[in-house]
This record gives C-alpha cells, structure tokens and sequence, in this order.
C-alpha cells in the first residue's frame, strides 16, 4: 500500500481548515488581536496553573505550589537524577525491566497479529493509513486476547504452564490461515515506516519533546505500583484468580465481580511467566501486565492524533502528540496502573474505526461492527462506559448513517452490526455476572436485580457510598475549576488548547460534534457519579481532538515560531513534573527493580510498601498457615496465603464473631486461618465522614474478648498497635 498525498480541502469540504473570507484589512486586524490575545491568556492560564498547591491531601499546605517543584527541577536538575537513582542502581535491573518487556511481548503479539489481520480481511484497512491498521489491529487483538483468557479462567486452565503458549500458537496459526504471510509486505511496512519519519523531518521539535514524554512513561510503567485501588483489584484480582486456578464468584473481593478485561493482560501475563518458569511468577506477571497500561496509553494517544491528521492535518497532529505524551493527569493513571487508558485507547479507536464510514458504502459494516467491537471492548472494562463511550459512540454511528443515506432508508442491519460487536466483547462479562453473581450488572442495580451475597445492609453501604453528591452551583463551579488546574494531576496546557479550539465551534462539524459529545459526558459526570476528577479521564480523546483544533488554530494565527514557543512551555512545564512528580507514583526510575519490590532492610526505610506488609512477608512462612487480613484489601504485595475482605465484603472476622465464644479457635483452625492483621488505621479511615464504611462490629473490644478467651494471642511486631495489630489463633 503506497502512501497518497491528500487533495486540499476545499470550501465544501465538511471539515474546513481555513479561515474565514474577509477584507486583506480585517483579517490583519483579527490577526493582531489572536497574536495578542491567545499568547496573554496562556500565560495568564499558566500562572494560576503554577500557582496552585499541588498536594492537597485534606489539609492544603501553602509551601508547595507547583512553581516551588518546576523552579527546583528547572535550576536544580541534579535533584532529578537523585530522585532517579535513590537505590540501588545495577545491571540486575535492566535484566528485570528485559524480563518484563519479555512477557508483555508474548503478550500482545500473537494478538496484535491476529487483531490487524482480522481487520484487513473485513476490508476497512483498505480506507485506511498503515498506522491506523497497526493501532486499530492491537487494540483489536488486545480485547480479543483478554475474551480467551476470560474463557480460560472460567474453564479452570489459566494456571497451567502450557495454557497461554497454547492460546498464543492459536492467534498465531488463525493470523497465517487468514494470509497475514501476504498481506504484511515489504510495500506496507516501508509506508508506515515513512508515515512515522516524516513528522520527524518536518517538526523536529514536536518529535524530540514526544519521545522524551514516551520515553519517562515508559520507564516509570516499568516499575511496581503503590496505589491503594492497583494493588487491591487491578492487580490483586488477577493474582487472586491466578493462585486458585479459576475466575470465580469472589467472596472476598465485590470489585473482582465486576468486567475486568483490561485487568485480563495481568492474568495472561502471570500464566505467561510461570510458563517461562520464572519464580514468583504471579508478580512479575502483575507487574507485566500493569506495564501493558502503557500500550493502551499510547494507542489511545495514537487513535485521536490519526483522527485529528484527518481533520487538521499533519503538523497540528505532530504537535497533538507531543502534548498528549506530557499530559500528566492521564499519565499518572497509566503509570500507577489504573485502567482508564485501556477505556480511552478504546473509545478513541472506536471513533477511529467509524472515521471509515466517511468513505464508500462497501465498507460501512465492517466499520460498524469494529466500532461496536471497540466500543463494547470499553465496556468489558468498566461499567461507566457504557454512558461514557457506547452510547455515543453509537448514536454518532447512526447519526452518521442517516446523513449519509438522506435519500435512503436506513438500513438497520448496519446498526445491528454495531450491537453485535458491542455484545461479542461486553456480552461474555455481563453473562458471567448473570450466572455467577445472580446480576448481569453486578454490583450495580442490586436494590432491583439484587445479588449473590449481597445483604439488604451492604446494598446500603454500596448505595451510599457511590450516592450522587450534592448538586449545586457552587459545587459546579468548584467542579469546573478542579477540572480546569485544581486538579493536582492536570496538565498545563491540554484545557487552554481545547478551549481555543472552541473557536471553530460555527466553522467545523467536527468540533461541534466533538463538544457535544464532550458535554453529554460531563453532564452524565456530574449527574450520575460522585465526581471524581478520574472517571473523566476514559473520554480525554475529546479533550485531545478539540485541543487539536486549537493547535491548528495557533499555528494559523500565530505564526510557526511563536505557536511552537508557546507549546514548548507549556510542554516542558508537564515534562519536568512527569520526570521526577511523587504525584505520578515512584520516581526511582533507574533502581533495580527487586530492590524496589523488597525495599530496605528494615521496615522503617520502605518507601512504597507498608511496614506491616513487609513485617508479614519476613516474619511469615507460606507453610505457617493463612494470614487473616481484617481492614487491609491492598493485598498484591504479600507473599503468603491470605483471606481477606474489602469493606463491602463480609470479613471472615464478622463471620466467626457471630458463633459462641467457645467455638471462636476452632473456627479459626477449621477455615485453616493462622494468624490475624487488623489495620485499624484503615478502619478508621473507612468509617471517617464521607467514607465508605466499615462493618460496625469489627472493634478493638471484639478483638480484646477473643484474646481473653483464649482464641487470639497478640504478637509483639513493634508495628504501633494503635494502627496495626497481628495476633496468632491460640492461647
């Protein structure tokens, strides 16, 4: 396939790119005033930006706006390097981050073949740019590859050495019957290797910022995680479904009930490094598949810039992605190993696969049924997806339709191929919920639908947990501005660009459809969720192509040199704060990976992991029996048998305190349980105002009864009682 230069766009083209027809004497005139007025309020947005208190964690401290890091990092770069090298720094741990980028290959290969491959056989590749066929044919494969593992879990097969290699071969095999040895040619490859290099000759500048941004996320996905939701589902789920054997009803976790598709490239990649016989396979598996965030995080980032080129051309899509790459917000959450870039990779690839329909007729289902794969694909990953990425994505396919078949009844097969994609990828997650939790939605709708093991009080404590908060103006504003720079993850200049991008608002289709489609997701937002800044982030595609516009923009009316200035800035401003942000999760970049995983010799020097976790991991042995976790779900990094309980789960705790005091130690002894960890620091923390609760039975005097009769038997751990307690069952 030969790479074809575009015709310009012309006065009827849908989506115009020039300016207005005025007077030679009024377009200078409006000119001057954007040459003036868009440099003045970027650097007044990037005032308040600086200015802002970057931590905020309850209590706002005054002494750290963001200028104090930036001017620190900016004069004072060796306090970067510090940061990096804060550890011990080895050959040994270029051989762990190699031995992770071994497994996230065997990973995604075998799917990333299988998915382009199934792309060109559907014939939408033909209307397509090599590199959109290689970003739409990963994420493809991706949802593809995290469907059979789901099947392999249910049938009880993941933990066998030979299951992912066997799956592997399978995509393999299914990707050469279907010609890929023909279609991958030397022709294509050169074409999309040219489509790469060309943004470098052009805008050197743009490239050389991006690789630096791809380059510190990559670095910083490589290593462990320390958020408390990562390491309680995203990771612990899968080692939990690892180390039994089988996905399953859980008990002890509500979250791993939920779809969890993105969460399927940590499971794959646990059966991946036992089959490679690689110790602590479940570990090195999680941290592999935490890293494949990444991938999704540059798809995602790769989709909108191919979407924007289409509508604004090269040069505002060079710069696009060197803006995306410093974003700060949406990496954090790709490096810490949250699944929001999985959402965004696939709803900015749904976009892209409907981007097809603008082409002839012959290709239209194939289009539907990749957008409605893709869109589904989101869905097997969160349930606000559903709102945030289906139902517009599947409203802007068939208004599509319908403007392009005016003279034509609409053919409703087209829209029943869109639903039968939606429900190849989301269908199989919502059924096992049906069969297994009693609810195809679970936990959600449990007062209508209700639940397996889901109690009246619990369906309470869930419901007001995750209630609305109150609306009001006051709340709105404060919810526009946290948004906009209050936010301690937001980036500096992702929101300005989009907003002078609202300036095509009456001139471009594109920006109109993309700002309604933006506003529908804010209103759900704001409507229908408890306002976490985060839960935005799946739909930052939007806020990417609308900045796109105002990148074009900048360029039209600034002029080349004072566009690219100001982007720099901003640019720079993101980089320096992703190299070295404690916000954006550990900046050891450079220390070896297994001496981050076990920190210090001593509990008192971690700096990642608890000290009553590493205190369990070097006083406990796997053959002592299960270590009863009471307040404490963060269960990824123990490395002994474990039971435990989120707070909307019933404790095995709860459960033993309910029979006669006589019983309690043979209790303990006959669910195998050996010693117990209450973290009442947790406690408390779910029982402060706005929290989530706790199960109110679970207190210091229960734990004072066992012990008195003789079911419990406190350890001295020199961890402070008032936070975490370890006892042994017996007298």
């Amino acid at each position: 396939m030969t790479s074809r230069r575009r015709k310009p766009k012309t006065q009827g083209d849908p989506h115009p790119l020039t300016p207005p027809a005025v007077g030679a004497a009024e377009f200078s005139w409006l000119r001057l005033v954007y040459q003036i007025a868009i440099p003045a309020l970027l650097g007044l947005w990037l005032c308040v930006w600086v200015t802002h208190i970057l931590y905020d964690g309850g209590q706002t401290d005054r002494s750290h706006p963001r200028w104090h890091l930036l001017f620190s990092l900016f004069f004072l770069p060796d306090e970067i390097f510090a940061a990096w090298t804060d550890g011990v720094v080895s050959w040994r741990g270029w051989v762990d981050r190699l031995r992770v980028l071994m497994i996230v290959t065997a990973v995604t290969l075998p799917s990333w073949l299988l998915g382009g491959q199934l792309l060109r056989v559907s014939g939408i590749a033909r209307r397509m740019r090599g590199i959109e066929v290689a970003i739409l044919g990963l994420a493809i494969g991706l949802s593809l590859q995290a469907t059979a593992t789901l099947m392999l879990g249910l049938a009880g097969w993941v933990s066998y050495r030979a299951a992912m290699p066997i799956l592997g071969a399978i995509q393999i095999a299914i990707a050469l019957a279907l010609g890929v040895h023909r279609s991958i040619g030397r022709e294509q490859i050169c074409d999309t290797c040219r489509q790469l290099a060309r943004p470098a000759r052009e805008h050197p500048l743009a490239v050389g910022l991006t690789l630096i941004g791809i380059a510190l996320v990559a670095i910083r996905c490589l290593l462990p995680s320390n958020e408390f939701d990562v390491l309680e589902y995203h990771q612990g789920a899968p080692k939990q479904w690892f180390q039994e054997g089988r996905i399953g009803f859980s008990e002890q976790n509500i979250y791993a009930n939920m779809p969890m598709a993105a969460e399927m490239q940590s499971l794959a990649a646990m059966s991946w490094a036992g089959a490679l016989g690689i110790e602590d396979a479940w570990w090195w598996g999680g941290l592999a598949g935490k890293s494949t965030m990444f991938l999704y995080w540059i798809l995602a980032i790769g989709a909108t810039a191919c979407l924007s080129r289409r509508w604004v051309g090269g040069q505002a899509a060079c710069w696009l992605v060197a803006v995306a790459c410093s974003g700060l917000a949406f990496a954090e959450v790709t490096v810490l190993g949250l699944i929001e870039p999985a959402v965004a990779c696939y709803f900015a690839a749904a976009l892209l696969a409907l981007a097809a329909l603008r082409h002839q007729l012959a290709t239209q289902p194939a289009a539907m049924f990749w957008g409605g794969f893709l869109a589904g694909s989101a869905l097997a990953c969160k349930y606000p997806a559903l709102l945030f990425v289906c139902l517009p994505v599947g409203l802007l396919a068939a208004w599509q339709i319908t403007r392009q078949r005016s003279k034509t009844p609409i053919d409703l097969r087209l829209l029943g191929m869109f639903f039968l994609g939606c429900a190849l990828t989301a269908g199989p997650w919502l059924a096992k919920n049906a069969v297994l939790a009693h609810n195809p939605v679970y936990p959600l709708a449990a007062g209508l639908l209700g639940g397996y093991q889901f109690s009246e009080a619990k369906i309470a404590q869930w419901q007001a947990a995750h209630a609305v908060p109150t609306r009001s103006l006051s709340a709105l504003v404060d919810s526009l501005f946290n948004i906009a720079w209050g936010w301690k993850s937001q980036g500096a200049i992702l929101i300005p660009l989009a907003l002078i991008g609202l300036l095509r608002f009456k001139r471009s289709p594109a920006v109109r459809i993309t700002a309604a489609i933006a506003l529908f997701v804010f209103a759900v937002w704001w409507l229908l969720t408890h306002h976490l800044e985060r839960f935005l982030l799946p739909t930052i595609p939007l806020a990417m192509l609308l900045a796109g516009f105002g990148i074009q923009t900048m360029f039209q009316q600034l002029g080349r040199p004072l566009a690219s200035i100001c982007l720099t800035v901003g640019i720079l401003c993101n980089l320096v704060l992703l190299a070295v942000s404690p916000t954006l999760g550990d900046p050891r970049l450079l220390v070896d990976t297994s001496a981050i995983r076990r920190e210090g010799s001593e509990p008192t020097d971690s700096i990642r992991i608890p000290e009553h976790v590493l205190w369990a991991n070097r006083n406990l042995q796997s053959t002592d029996g299960v270590l009863l976790l009471v307040g404490d779900a963060a269960i990824f990094n123990y490395e002994v048998p474990l039971r435990y309980s989120t707070c909307f789960n019933v404790s095995d705790l709860s459960e033993i305190a309910r029979l006669p005091a006589d019983q309690w130690r043979g209790e303990f002894e006959q669910r195998g349980i050996r010693y117990v960890l209450v973290h009442w620091g947790e406690i408390e923390r779910y029982r402060s105002d706005g929290n989530y609760g706790f199960d109110p039975t679970i207190t210091r005097e229960l734990i004072r009864a066992m012990v008195d009769q003789g079911g419990l038997k406190p350890l001295d751990t020199d961890l402070d009682p008032q936070r975490v307690e370890v006892l042994a069952v017996g007298p």
